[in-house]
């Protein structure tokens, strides 16, 4: 059975909504939630997140711990296919099984990290689905700092299996 695209659509404003989150991120995440992990934007195309600057997300030098971008990046690309597995009747069997850094700048202030693989997600579960077999896809999440200046470039490798419930 496909992904339900109503329940999909409930669960991206779920994940969208402050409170939900938040409550969500310190049951789930309490790293991410002591952090200040937001969700800003979720739908079928993309995905964007953001952790802000200050002495909860900084390094000794006064800019944001690379382990700390690594979680709101690794959040951009896995959300959406979260969502999904939450959309449809089947289990999802989800996890990273590699992931590539990039840091092209110092992070410093609100860190927004997108990914625009949505669609491609989305195609690798159906794809696990009709073939009972594990996908492996590769995400890409890049962080901006407020002037939109690159700071950091991700690569996740995402390995989804569905196994039916049955």
């Amino acid at each position: 059975m496909p992904i339900d695209d109503t329940k999909l659509d409930s669960e991206y404003r779920g994940l969208k909504s402050r409170m939900k989150f938040r409550a969500f991120a310190a049951m789930s995440m309490p790293a991410a939630w002591f952090a200040g992990l937001r969700m800003d934007k979720l739908d079928n195309e993309s995905c964007v997140t953001s952790l802000p600057g200050g002495w909860r997300t900084q390094n000794p030098f006064k800019t944001m711990y690379w382990a700390v971008q690594g979680m709101g990046a690794e959040l951009a690309t896995g959300a959406a296919p979260f969502a999904m597995s939450r959309s449809m009747p089947e289990k999802l069997r989800m996890f990273v099984v590699g992931t590539e850094a990039k840091f092209v700048k110092r992070a410093k202030g609100r860190i927004t990290f997108t990914c625009n693989d949505v669609n491609s997600a989305r195609e690798a579960i159906e794809e696990s689905m009709k073939s009972g077999e594990s996908v492996e896809r590769d995400f890409v999440s890049i962080g901006t700092d407020s002037s939109g200046d690159i700071v950091s470039e991700w690569v996740f490798k995402w390995n989804f299996l569905v196994i039916d419930r049955t």
